[in-house]
C-alpha cells in the first residue's frame, strides 16, 4: 500500500496541524482506510462470522469529529477491482487465507490472544461492510461516492476539479496521483493531522542521505515512485526509492534509466519491463473515475487525442 520509503523521505515538509485549521473546507476521505482501522476493534467477531458494527462506529466517530471542526467530509469508497492490481490482490488474498488458518488453529487450542493477532491479518473490508457504512452516512446526510475502481484516483479527481480541498488517507500513492494537499495520521484524541503540501516539494533536500526534489517535475516524481515499486508494477530487483532517485538524476527519464540498467547488466531487468512501466504510468495518469458534476465515467486526466491506445491499455486503466 503506497510507495515504500516515500513518506519518511518527505519528513522535512510534514506539518502537524489541528483540525480547526481546516474549518470551512471539504476533505475527501478514503473510506476503506477508516474501515480497515475499524477492523482492529473487532477482528475476531468478523473472522468468525459474528455480527458487529464496531467498524462503522469507528468510521462515524471520525466523520463527526471532522464535522465538529466545521469540516465537510466527502467519503470515497473503492469500487470494482482494477485489472492493473490483479497480481497484488491475489498475493494479499493468499496471505489472508494463510493467516485465517493459523488463527483458527490457535483458537482451537484455546490460545485466543495469539489467535487474535492472526485474525487481524486475515480480515478484509467487504462490500457488505462498506454498505453498512454507507447506510450510516446516508442517515446523517454525509456526501459520499463509490469510485468505479480505486478510491485513490477518484479522490485525486475530486481535488483536481475543485470539489474537495484536500484528502485524508494513509496511502502515499495519492502524492503520485498528483494530489496537492494530502493529510495523514489523523489523531482523534488530539484532533491533529499531518499535512503534506505538494507546493513544498521543492524544499525537500538530500540531507542525511535522503532525496532532493528541488527542480523536479511531476513526471520525474512519478517516474521515481513507479521505478521504486508500486501496486501496479514491482520494482527491478535492487531498485528502491533512493536508487530510483539517483538513477533519474543521472539519466533524466525512466526510458533512459531502464536502457542504462540493461546495458550495465548489474541488475536483472525483467523481460517486458519498459512496456509494463508505461502501462503503470497510464494508470496513475488516466485511470477511470466518476465525475459527479457530469454524472459519467471519465479519465483522471483526459487522454490526448493523438495518443493511440489498444484494448489492453484501455482494460488496464479500467476501460
Amino acid at each position: 500500500m503506497g510507495i515504500s520509503g516515500l513518506l519518511p523521505s518527505l519528513k522535512s515538509i510534514q506539518i502537524n496541524k489541528h483540525l480547526s485549521e481546516f474549518s470551512g473546507q471539504t476533505l475527501a476521505v478514503d473510506a476503506y482506510v477508516w474501515l480497515h482501522r475499524g477492523i482492529f476493534t473487532c477482528p475476531t467477531e468478523l473472522a468468525t462470522g459474528k455480527t458487529t458494527t464496531k467498524y462503522v462506529d469507528y468510521a462515524m466517530h471520525r466523520v463527526r469529529l471532522l464535522r465538529h471542526h466545521k469540516i465537510q467530509p466527502y467519503i470515497v469508497f473503492d469500487g470494482g477491482p482494477l485489472p492493473a492490481k490483479k497480481g497484488t490482490e491475489a498475493e494479499r488474498k493468499q496471505r489472508r487465507d494463510e493467516n485465517l488458518a493459523k488463527a483458527n488453529a490457535l483458537a482451537v487450542q484455546g490460545k485466543h490472544t495469539q489467535a487474535r493477532e492472526y485474525y487481524v491479518k486475515c480480515v478484509d473490508v467487504t462490500p457488505q461492510m462498506a454498505f453498512q457504512l454507507i447506510k450510516a452516512l446516508r442517515a446523517e446526510g454525509v456526501p459520499y461516492v463509490v469510485a468505479p475502481y480505486e478510491a485513490d484516483a477518484q479522490m485525486a479527481y475530486l481535488e483536481r476539479i475543485g470539489l474537495v480541498d484536500g484528502i485524508i488517507t494513509e496511502d502515499s500513492d495519492l502524492l503520485v496521483f498528483g494530489c496537492r494537499n494530502v493529510l495523514f495520521k489523523l489523531d482523534s484524541v488530539s484532533s491533529t493531522i499531518t499535512s503534506i503540501s505538494r507546493a513544498d516539494f521543492g524544499s525537500v533536500t538530500a540531507t542525511e542521505g535522503g532525496i532532493s526534489l528541488h527542480g523536479w517535475s511531476d513526471s520525474q516524481f512519478r517516474a521515481m515512485a513507479i521505478l521504486s515499486g508500486c501496486d501496479y508494477l514491482p520494482s527491478i530487483p535492487g531498485v528502491g526509492l533512493k536508487t530510483a532517485w539517483t538513477l533519474l538524476r543521472k539519466h533524466k527519464t525512466a526510458d533512459q534509466v531502464i536502457r542504462a540498467l540493461r546495458l550495465e547488466g548489474k541488475k536483472a531487468v525483467p523481460r517486458g519491463y519498459l512496456e509494463a512501466y508505461k502501462l503503470a504510468e497510464k494508470v496513475f495518469l488516466h485511470q477511470r473515475v466518476y465525475c459527479p458534476l457530469d454524472e459519467k465515467l471519465v479519465s483522471l486526466i483526459e487522454i490526448p487525442q493523438d495518443e493511440l491506445w489498444d484494448s489492453k491499455q484501455e482494460a488496464y486503466i479500467g476501460g
